[in-house]
């Protein structure tokens, strides 16, 4: 069949809000039930209208809904959340978002009992059950007294051999807590790690290792020991404790340089688990709690599935920590993020977060012995042909002063169609949230809406981002809105001078800090024509005065302490530089967000309205940092191609207009 000659982005999708919202599921916090083989598992999707629900499917392969209407799954910690369940022997624990309380669900009648009291100023996650199952331990994050200096963390026990609810504060003092894990071989013991302001969790951390004095009146810390992140050096950051059944504790620290494994046992002393520490990462940024990128082996805890990225590239393998070596599991999948070992009989068996740039994220099931593995569930139940699904370039490329940044290019892929002879695609320039995070080769269905048609989109991962070592994720400090603005803007030219895409068609997408970058390109450089700001930040005075507790002081590493670098945050907000904003910016906005304010949407919008540029504004009710209800969803896709369009001179197939503020500006 000869394609249809038709402009870049008015080329026609199967791609489209309905498929991506309708056939999409996000699947989190995978467990399995070593005692039945059942699995539990969070899941978002369009028929749950931004509900978390918690699912089940028994060792037969019968899947039900455990927790049903009203019960929303979700912890607010840190407004981030996760952790937000785990398994008892015939029970679960999980957060509900409805009423912020822990409850207990019995795993056979779905029966829900509160084990917490009702207050809304209480949120729970990060929950780890007692091998007597008397008790639990998670974080509690009180916001009593709700602005981000008052907001208290604590680590606390949650009784579960009471009738009345009942917590218990079991350490203080820290401004945050995280991943409180216990001793199989000794459960007395167990292990956790804390910061404090200003540091962020890839910053500065400290691990603990303590004895629990346990009676029926009390639980209380009798010892504690700390294994890493003492203050006298403020550069090393560890995550991840935990356990191996034979009593080793195992964490991920990045005192190398990169985050390695390391291991403890009681009375001995850290060590790598390597013979040599690699330059690669073996964690993602802790931004929720719960991360699980290795776990110990079943049938031999001293080998260690771990996942770890290597110049941005995702890898499986095994360390063995007895020969303090590692073996390479190659395997066709680009991202892995999730690891849980179990068994099949003799055999191991790891349950995987596993994708692609042509296969939707999905659980696998990977047998270790047979290199064979089993999908297990999908994030998308529609199977989409190759022809319309992009595939990316790995960039390395030059920007200011000689520095490397990293990016990958998606073309436009669209096998029904081209594009007139002669002519170039808009690009996309996306700017990742964050800033501390990074775009990998997984499957982006909302990069697939545009390059399906005729959109060229390069998601760039600029200094700062993670996967390239705690060098290069330093690079950002004390820079934002520099570093960072110069790699986007340094890959858009690149690919401009490379002639793979229309110099007068470059557009800045990101949302959160990277919605920052986007507004930050636009004010202080002058390479884009159109930007796309997803609860982007405009204004850094009030970023630092009004967020919340977790990113309080994350802004000092950034820019500079506040107020005494004042000068410096007001210099490269975007708002005070509006008056250098020369081009048309789409804004869209949760009405409920607390991470980055409504107000700080409307400030950018009424400066640009106020000179007469093309400026859109959508705010979503119900919506807070993201967007997680389908209609919004739907509406923020279609809003942005359709901005795009107006702005650049064509029209979408599926164009749903919006409201553009001095749109008669857009044609002069």
């Amino acid at each position: 069949m000869t394609p249809t000659v038709a402009p870049y982005g008015e080329w026609k999708s199967p791609i489209d809000v309905n498929f991506i919202t309708s056939s999409t599921v996000s699947i989190s916090n995978l467990l399995k039930h070593e005692g039945t083989g059942a699995l539990y598992w969070g899941e978002l999707s369009g028929a749950t209208n931004g509900r978390t629900t918690i699912m089940t499917r028994s060792a037969e392969g019968v899947t039900s809904e455990l927790t049903p209407e009203p019960f929303h799954a979700r912890s607010r910690v840190h407004e981030y959340g996760g952790g937000t369940f785990t398994l008892g022997s015939d029970f679960l624990i999980s957060s509900n978002d409805v009423d912020s309380r822990l409850y207990k669900v019995n795993l056979a009648t779905k029966e829900t009992t509160p084990l917490t009291p009702e207050n809304k100023a209480w949120r729970y996650a990060d929950i780890e059950i007692h091998p007597s199952e008397k008790f639990l331990i998670c974080v509690r994050e009180d916001h009593t007294e709700d602005t981000p200096q008052t907001v208290i963390n604590t680590l606390v026990v949650v009784r579960l051999d009471t009738k009345e609810p009942n917590v218990e504060i079991l350490a203080e003092g820290a401004d945050f807590y995280s991943a409180p894990r216990f001793n199989p071989a000794n459960p007395s013991e167990f292990a956790y790690y804390s910061w404090n302001h200003p540091f962020m969790t890839w910053d500065h951390t400290q691990l603990y290792y303590n004895h629990l004095d346990i009676s029926d009146a009390s639980i209380k810390v009798a010892s504690q020991t700390l294994l890493a992140g003492d203050d006298k050096n403020n550069e090393e950051s560890t995550n991840q404790p935990r356990f191996a059944k034979d009593g080793t504790l195992y964490f991920i620290n990045d005192k190398t340089g990169f985050w390695n494994l390391y291991s403890y046992k009681a009375g001995g002393k850290p060590e790598l688990v390597l013979s040599q520490p690699m330059e690669a990462e073996f964690q993602d940024p802790a931004w929720r709690f719960a991360g699980r990128s290795y776990y110990p082996l079943k049938s031999d805890c001293t080998k260690i599935a771990c996942s770890y990225i290597k110049n941005g590239v995702y890898n499986l393998a095994v360390i063995d920590a007895k020969t303090k070596t590692l073996q390479d599991i190659p395997t066709e999948f680009q991202t892995i993020k999730s690891i849980y070992a179990s068994t099949d009989g003799q055999d191991d068996i790891l349950l995987l977060d596993v994708g692609s740039y042509n296969i939707p994220a999905q659980i696998i099931s990977y047998n270790l012995h047979t290199r064979a593995y089993e999908v297990l569930m999908k994030s998308s139940t529609v199977e989409v042909p190759k022809g319309w699904i992009s595939k990316p370039e790995s960039l390395t490329f030059k920007s200011t002063g000689g520095r490397v940044a990293y990016a990958l290019y998606y073309p436009p892929t669209n096998a029904d169609y081209v594009a007139p002879e002669g002519t170039l695609p808009p690009l996309r320039v996306l700017s990742h949230g964050g800033p501390t995070g990074a775009y990998a080769s997984d499957l982006n269905w909302s990069i697939n809406y545009f390059t399906s048609r005729g959109f060229g989109c390069v998601a760039v991962n600029y200094g700062g981002s993670t996967g390239y070592g705690r060098a290069f994720r330093n690079s950002l400090r004390t820079k934002w809105g520099v570093i960072d603005v110069d790699d986007c803007s340094a890959a858009a030219t690149y690919l401009v001078e490379r002639g793979d895409v229309d110099g007068n068609k470059l557009a800045i997408v990101g949302g959160s800090a990277g919605g920052y970058s986007t507004l930050a390109c636009l004010a202080f450089r002058d390479v884009f024509k159109a930007g796309v700001s997803h609860y982007g930040i405009g204004d850094l005075e009030v970023l630092a005065k009004d967020t919340h507790k977790f990113e309080l002081l994350y802004p000092e590493s950034l820019i500079g302490p506040y107020p005494a670098a004042r000068d410096l945050y007001l210099e490269r907000s975007p708002l005070y530089s509006a008056d250098k904003i020369t081009c048309p910016c789409a804004f869209f906005q949760g009405a409920e967000d607390k991470v980055v304010p409504p107000n700080q949407a409307e400030l950018m919008v009424n400066a640009l309205k106020k000179r007469g540029l093309p400026v859109a504004y959508v705010l979503f009710e119900g919506e807070g940092h993201g967007f997680r209800i389908p209609k919004n969803v739907k509406a923020a896709l279609q809003g942005e191609v359709s901005f795009l369009g107006r702005i650049f001179g064509f029209t979408p197939f599926d164009a749903v207009p919006i409201d553009i503020i001095n749109e008669d500006a857009i044609s002069k």
